[in-house]
């Protein structure tokens, strides 16, 4: 149903703005009119070059601060209603408050939190619009949030580690380039004048002609270097470039194990809270894999959840997959016995969790040195080319 923005004037002179949905402008007004404030502006939401609606999105912090501050007032026996005004007006974002507002209408309409959370999945994904059906169902929507807060709070926590390992390779990449390109576009040049009607050996002067070509070309390389990033990221967005992206990842040992072991952790968690929640084996799979952004184990349990319907279980679908660490077949297969499955996801993501904190650490230990001597072995020879020439002392004493 389509969706209006609207700007209006409450009894008690209060503006007010907020999303409405109707069939049309006109039903959109008799809406508001009913609710007895004065219209100030009402116009229909754009539409994107997609064709999905433009919405605002919580960002991952706020997300998890508006999650478990519902909880706490539903916990507290505050009405769902009033509970989403009272955030509405404690937010400090401006950009969250139609959000918010919508959800409170359709609240007062008669319909269930998660189906007015299913108009943004930009900010509520399928994970947060599960958990939520799931709490509605089983009428304990505050620990399903609960729940939920946690979830969110841990992936922030695990993105967070991931970033700050990427952040120091990456500054010490980039310093390493700074330097070379000083030493290409300054320090050879200047040198250069030195060596000026002197035979330098081969090795000097394929430095100094490489300078000549990065000086002279500069603005050409930069303009290729800036189509190939733009091409590169395009197809990494694509189905196709994301299979190749990660089957080149899973070719280094090191960064194959914190991308299924980061992955996993996610999928475990997310499925067994849902499964806690009373959502069918099958459909929290169907979820779970979803967090794992991942296309290669995607995959996996696409063609496990395909299996478990014809009746096999899923520690023996998951054992095909060499990608599939042996020790989660294992604790699937003895919860299966146990009747314990959800403990043991638990368990399988706590241990994940923290397996993927000491690959990463152990990534950021080898990365650095890795730079380094590469960088520096270039920055080496550079300055070798320069000096060599220098040393010749009687190619000068002969002038």
């Amino acid at each position: 149903m389509p969706l209006f923005e609207y700007k209006s004037i409450s009894p008690e002179g209060k503006k007010k703005q907020g999303l409405v949905n109707a069939l049309s402008l006109d039903e959109a007004k008799n809406k508001l009119r009913l609710a007895d404030v004065f219209i100030l502006s009402l116009q229909a939401r754009k539409r994107s070059f997609l064709g999905k609606w433009e919405k605002e999105e919580f960002t991952d912090q706020a997300l998890i601060t508006f999650t478990e501050q519902l909880a706490q007032l539903l916990k507290a026996g505050v009405p769902l209603y009033e509970s989403l005004l009272s955030l509405e007006e404690q937010l400090r974002e401006e950009k969250f408050h139609p959000i918010l507002l919508y959800l409170a209408e359709q609240i007062k309409e008669g319909a269930s939190l998660s189906h007015a959370m299913s108009f943004f999945p930009n900010s509520f994904n399928s994970l947060y619009q599960a958990m939520v059906a799931a709490g509605e169902r089983i009428g304990d929507l505050e620990n399903s949030l609960y729940k939920l807060s946690k979830i969110l709070a841990r992936q922030q926590k695990l993105k967070k580690q991931v970033l700050t390992t990427l952040l120091y390779p990456l500054l010490l990449g980039g310093f390493s380039l700074l330097v070379l390109a000083l030493l290409m576009f300054f320090v050879v040049p200047s040198i250069e004048a030195v060596f000026e009607g002197r035979k330098v050996n081969h090795f000097t002067g394929c430095v100094i002609n490489l300078s000549h070509f990065f000086t002279q070309f500069w603005p050409f390389l930069l303009s290729i270097s800036l189509f190939l990033f733009i091409s590169l990221a395009i197809y990494t967005r694509s189905c196709k470039g994301k299979h190749r992206l990660f089957r080149i990842a899973f070719s280094l040992p090191l960064i194959k194990t914190v991308l299924v072991q980061s992955a996993l952790s996610r999928f475990c968690r997310t499925a067994a809270s849902l499964l806690e929640g009373g959502v069918t084996l099958v459909e929290a799979l169907s979820i779970g894999k979803k967090v794992m952004k991942n296309p290669l184990l995607e995959e996996i349990i696409d063609r496990a959840t395909t299996r478990i319907t014809e009746g096999h279980s899923l520690s023996s679908e998951l054992k095909k997959s060499p990608l599939i660490p042996p020790m989660l077949v294992r604790c699937l297969a003895v919860g299966e016995e146990s009747g314990n499955q959800t403990e043991m996801l638990l368990s399988v993501a706590s241990l994940y969790e923290e397996e993927v904190e000491r690959s990463l650490k152990k990534v950021t230990a080898l990365a650095g040195p890795i730079i380094l001597l590469i960088m520096g072995g270039i920055v080496g020879l550079i300055m070798l080319s320069v000096l060599l020439p220098l040393t010749d002392i009687t190619a000068f004493v002969g002038d």
